[in-house]
Formats: C-alpha cells, structure tokens, sequence
C-alpha cells in the first residue's frame, strides 16, 4: 500500500470528506474504474470503459483542513480512539451469550474511515465524534490515515476496495474514487449488484485474508449502490515459539463450569500486567511490533464477557500502563481457534452514528450525486492461536443504499421488491373479496 503522509486524510470502506475545499481544475489524475464483465455485458447500458462524474469540487484535498494544530495530542487521540473500541466491543459481549467474541475496531474504523470521506454536514460530524470522541474532524481523519499506514508490515497487510453498481455508475463522483485509488490503492470495480456483487467481494476478502474470511457477504440488493470493503490479515509468528515439551493436555473450563480436555501452550515470559482487577502477560512476535496480551479476570467466577463489557478505557490503560518487565512470568494458555461475525448498525447508531443510517438525514454528498446512507455494516474476524504464532483475519464491509427520490407528484412508482399486502375487491363497494400478504417468495 502507498505510504500514506500526514497531510492525506481517510481510512477504509468508501465515502467522502468535508466540503468546502479548493475546485479541482489542476487535477488531471484518472482512476482506474474496473467494470465486471457480465454475461449481459455485451448490451450493458455501461460501456467496459466506464467513467464517474466529477464532483466540481476538490472534496478529497485536504491538506488544508490538516495544515491547522490539533484539537488533541497524539495520546489524547489515541484514548480518544480507544472510547470507541471498548464501545463497540462492550456492546458485542452483551449480545455473546456465552460466544466467543472477537472484533478488529481498525478494520471497522479504516472502513467508517473511508466512507466518512464522502459524508458531510452533520453526518460527518457524528461520525467522526463516534470513532474519535472529542477530536475536530480534521484530527480525527488523519489519527485514522497514520494508524493505517503505521499498523503495516510484514505481519500485518491491509486492504481496501471499492464495489458500485453499474447501472448508477452516472451518480458516483470521480474525485471519491480518484482519492481512494491514489490514497487506499482501493480498486474501484463497476458490477452488477446482486449475487454478482456478493461472489465478487466475497472472493476479493477471501484472498486478501489469505483464505481466513469467506462469505463475508450473504447477499446485496441489487438496487443497492455501493459496497465499502476493507480487510486485514495478520500472521504473526512468535519470537519464541513453543517445543512439544511446552504442549500439554489439560482441562479447560468455561464460564457454566463445563471442562474439555485441550492442548495448552507453557512457558516463561518476561511481561506481567495487573490491575486491581486483573493479571496477565505478554509474549512477543518476531517481527517485534506486535505482541499477543492476556487480560485474566482476578474474580474466577466472573463471567469473561460481562467483565470486558464492563471494564473502561480507562481501566484498560491503568492495566497496559502497569506493564512489569523486572521478573519471570510462567504462562498457560490453551491453543484455539475462533470465527465471529456482527452486523454493526444498532451498535453504531446506539454510539451516536444517527444520521448515517438514517434515509432523510444521510449526507453524503461528496461520494455521489443522489442521496444515500448506509444500509449495513458487517463485520467478521477469525484468529487461531497456536504453538507457531497466531493468524488473524478481519474483514469490514459498508453497504451504501439510494433513499426514496422526491418525484413530480403527478408520477408514482410501486416497486413490490418487500414484502406486501394484495386484495381482490368488489369495484362496487370497494370491500374484499380476498385479502393477503406475500411475505416471502
């Protein structure tokens, strides 16, 4: 991925940025527009050369909005950053019903990233305030922007990508897709939406997660317009990796008392967290940048995912910031393997991400010339943890909707594509003879 500098502004899925910047007259950069061939595409309304219109607007040059002094240190936006976190992670354990659960808040915040980019007026602001809490929009972009291109090596790969339907290419801005080219190497691919659509994205996640996400995508209406994709994967080694004489069989027991015999992985590490209410370790990868941490309730009886909803930002970083590296630390922990999967829209809603979701509200107009808002957020992630290292994977997908068009009032349209009601009625007094609903078909 292209080094992405300070002055550039966004993250991961796919909308705009804050209006109001210079005309782009001096712009002569043109995005690549992949259109997916089709079985239909030899009488395809759009040519295998597709092109967006342009915005007018140079909407995706920021470095005005960034040349200004942060709101907000770079701690105080890393904490700000960490509210949104434990947030959505506090609201996905109190649905786990004793489930594992497992969320990358960097995949959904590089593709809330992205589609902020094409947001303005209030929804902006909400969703920026909801990922950032406290920062200035500006701040909060570019904290985004350095935390991507930061996380990156050779453990850690991410990936962007960008899916519109075809059939309303005439409605998406060219500078939106311009400005995710050049700045996310996210690909923008002109599709039939559908189950075209879904087999697309599902295979670009599957290979950009080495094989780890599949079917991240059940299905996508085709008259939805736009499809926001971002993907990490992760594959980490460890520095010091565990010999047969470090893997035993042992009892594991859940949180309803329940044993299973497993492999657990022993050893001795050099850093020990604790807290009033927790201890834990760390063991470090190769690459030396990443490091896999334990939080270990002191209470034995708690409930794992009652105490990470109720646990703060602020207890989280009296527990990290607590680190001891003066002693030996013997660990255990289990080999294992977990997938998981959400749709993020109440979460994000509940968070103060009203308007986004919201049909009359949404605006993001700097993504493109209709009125949209976001119709799905879905999240999926998986990690196996073994005596080799752990994989991980997390994929972030954002699907943008049409609302309803203002018609002349003398037009109508009724598009029966839900469900619905019918009757066969009595012209003479209007009453029917047959009622009824077609749910499903």
């Amino acid at each position: 991925m292209k080094k992405l500098v300070s002055t550039i502004l966004a993250a991961a899925m796919i909308m705009g940025l804050p209006a109001g910047c210079a005309k782009k007259a001096e712009v002569t950069y043109e995005p690549t527009v992949t259109v997916e061939p089709t079985a239909a595409a030899a009488s395809s309304d759009v040519p295998q050369n597709t092109t967006v219109k342009e915005s007018g607007n140079a909407i995706f040059q920021i470095a005005n909005a960034q040349s200004g002094t942060s709101s907000m240190t770079d701690e105080e936006l890393k904490k700000a950053y960490s509210q949104f976190v434990f947030g959505v992670m506090k609201r996905c354990v109190q649905e786990a019903k004793g489930e594992n659960v497992l969320i990358s808040a960097d995949s959904i915040l590089f593709a809330l990233d992205m589609t902020a980019a094409g947001a303005s007026g209030t929804t902006l602001d909400q969703m920026m305030n909801t990922m950032v809490p406290g920062a200035d929009n500006a701040s909060a972009f570019r904290f985004g922007v350095e935390r991507m291109d930061s996380l990156q090596n050779d453990t850690l790969k991410i990936a962007n990508s960008v899916w519109f339907n075809k059939t309303r290419a005439s409605v998406v801005k060219d500078d939106f897709l311009d400005y995710v080219e050049k700045h996310f190497d996210a690909k923008a691919t002109a599709i039939e939406f559908g189950p075209t659509v879904v087999d697309a994205v599902n295979k670009w996640v599957e290979e950009k997660t080495n094989g780890r996400i599949k079917d991240l995508l059940k299905e996508v209406d085709p008259d939805s317009l736009m499809v926001l994709v971002n993907a990490i994967a992760f594959d980490g080694k460890w520095k010091e990796g565990y010999n047969e004489g470090q893997v035993w069989d042992a009892y594991f027991t859940n949180s309803s008392g329940e044993e299973k015999e497993v492999k657990f992985l022993s050893g001795t590490e050099d850093t020990y967290l604790s807290s009033e209410k927790a201890t834990g370790f760390m063991k470090d990868y190769d690459d030396g940048k990443y490091a896999f941490m334990t939080i270990l309730p002191k209470d034995i009886t708690v409930d794992i995912n009652e105490f990470i909803a109720e646990m703060t930002p602020e207890e989280y970083w009296a527990f990290w910031e607590n680190r001891q590296t003066s002693g030996i630390v013997h660990t255990m922990m289990p080999e294992f393997k977990t997938e998981y999967s959400v749709e993020l829209p109440k979460t994000l809603i509940d968070m103060g991400m009203t308007d986004a979701f919201d049909a009359g509200k949404a605006d993001f107009s700097n993504m493109v010339d209709t009125n949209v808002y976001i119709s799905q957020v879905i999240h999926k992630t998986y990690i196996d943890v073994n005596r080799d290292g752990t994989q991980a994977a997390a994929a972030t997908a954002v699907v943008m909707n049409e609302a309803a068009v203002e018609y002349d009032p003398n037009e109508h349209t009724v598009i029966c594509n839900r469900p619905f009601a019918y009757a066969i009625v009595d012209k003479a007094t209007g009453l029917p003879v047959f009622l009824g609903t077609v749910e499903k078909v």
